[in-house]
């Protein structure tokens, strides 16, 4: 009986990962993550529950994954935004409309990365923050508002420490108290963004 060539092999393993995450993502907006177990993700993926362990070792290593992809596209679109042609002022404006926005019209996800916290197991090099991108990713602010502020890179950075977490909590608002007749969440990250500059 003839083996798969070692890119099909790659392929269908890629499959079964997408299949594992769009599974736990499911079960998550469902359930929250209390419903997230590995035999729930296994049971709705079609697979043995085993199999998900040579992808993801734990729980927390399926969340952390669940994370990237909610994380990946935002900064992607941040970086494009902030490729834009703008005053620098304007810039940083744009880029936190765009943060806010990115969350709001993905209350799902926002809830799945704000809404659990971080843990750490046996063995764990680190937390999330830690072995991501992520951090460095949020610095694009700090650029921004030390441009607008005709300063050097890193001279901003609680300034842009501060921008983040109140973006973060103008989409936090917007998502999780939706039922206050809020102004449009991105008017909120203009005038929080200008009070950077």
């Amino acid at each position: 009986m003839p083996t798969a060539s070692p890119s099909r092999r790659a392929q269908k393993s890629e499959e079964i990962r997408a299949r594992i995450l769009g599974a736990a993502q499911a079960i998550f907006q469902a359930e929250g993550s209390a419903g997230l177990t590995m035999r729930a993700v296994a049971r709705r993926a079609q697979i043995p529950t085993m199999t998900i362990y040579g992808y993801f070792p734990s729980k927390v290593a399926l969340i952390r994954s669940l994370w990237s992809l909610a994380f990946d596209p935002l900064f992607e679109a941040l970086q494009a935004v902030a490729a834009e042609p703008a005053e620098p002022a304007e810039r940083l404006a744009k880029v936190a409309q765009a943060y806010v926005r990115y969350w709001c019209e993905r209350p799902d996800l926002y809830r799945m990365v704000f809404l659990v916290e971080d843990t750490r197991e046996e063995g764990d090099g680190g937390w999330f923050v830690e072995q991501t991108d992520v951090i460095q990713s949020y610095l694009l602010v700090e650029r921004l508002i030390a441009k607008a502020r005709g300063m050097q890179e890193g001279d901003c950075l609680r300034q842009g420490e501060a921008l983040i977490c109140a973006l973060t909590g103008v989409a936090h608002m917007a998502v999780t108290v939706s039922e206050y007749p809020w102004g449009p969440p991105e008017d909120y990250a203009a005038i929080l963004a200008h009070g950077m500059v």
